[in-house]
């Protein structure tokens, strides 16, 4: 009789993995060569519209009403806090949208608040805006035994808190909001109705959140 083959038999580990492993390797190459071209996209933007970051400062303040009730220790307060927003961006227009708000506050008491208003800024522009504030707020005798003493020196320390949600426009397409905070530390001569406040000094933080 003749010699019989032996059977063959299939083996699990055969081709069928290496089949896997080339999917797995093109899927890779695939996000690679994606994350490559935004990447690339990203570089490509910012080289051709160059950003710039935005400046904002106050340039005049005054102050209609500042009573202080002694009978339930309240302030009430109204004032117009002149804002400059200047975008020195050739290529790329500001959005400023709803939700803002403005806040004046004395030694971590606030005084005062307000909002911005909704608005496109285009390239190379700035915008002055006058914001209107008032609020109506406990305030200590301690703090205004303070004040008083702010005022008679003629070095009376504000803070002013500005948070604004914010859209870039490159071109045609906005890029999604962002909320802007700003903190204005300042310093007038004085904060009653009866004289204009004069800014003798004012240093500028922001942020931004994602």
């Amino acid at each position: 009789m003749g010699k019989r083959s032996a059977p063959r038999y299939p083996d699990d580990g055969g081709g069928g993995g290496g089949g896997i492993c080339c999917v797995l390797c093109w899927c890779c190459c695939f996000l690679f060569l994606i994350v490559a071209a935004l990447a690339g996209a990203a570089a490509y933007a910012l080289f051709l519209y160059k950003p710039k970051a935005p400046s904002y400062s106050v340039s005049n303040m005054s102050v209609s009403q500042f009573d202080f009730n002694s009978n339930d220790l309240t302030l009430y307060t109204k004032l117009v806090a002149t804002v400059r927003a200047e975008n020195p961006n050739e290529m790329i227009g500001i959005i400023y949208g709803d939700g803002s708000r403005t806040v004046v506050s004395y030694r971590g008491t606030p005084l005062c608040s307000g909002h911005l208003p909704t608005f496109y800024q285009g390239f190379k522009n700035v915008t002055v805006m006058e914001i209107s504030m008032e609020g109506r707020h406990g305030f200590g005798s301690g703090l205004q035994s303070a004040l008083e003493e702010s005022e008679k020196e003629g070095n009376v320390p504000l803070d002013v808190f500005v948070s604004v949600p914010v859209s870039l426009r490159f071109g045609s397409f906005d890029v999604r909001e962002v909320r802007v905070n700003v903190h204005c530390a300042l310093v007038v001569d004085s904060i009653s109705p009866k004289k204009k406040p004069t800014i003798k000094s004012a240093t500028y933080q922001g942020n931004v959140e994602f």
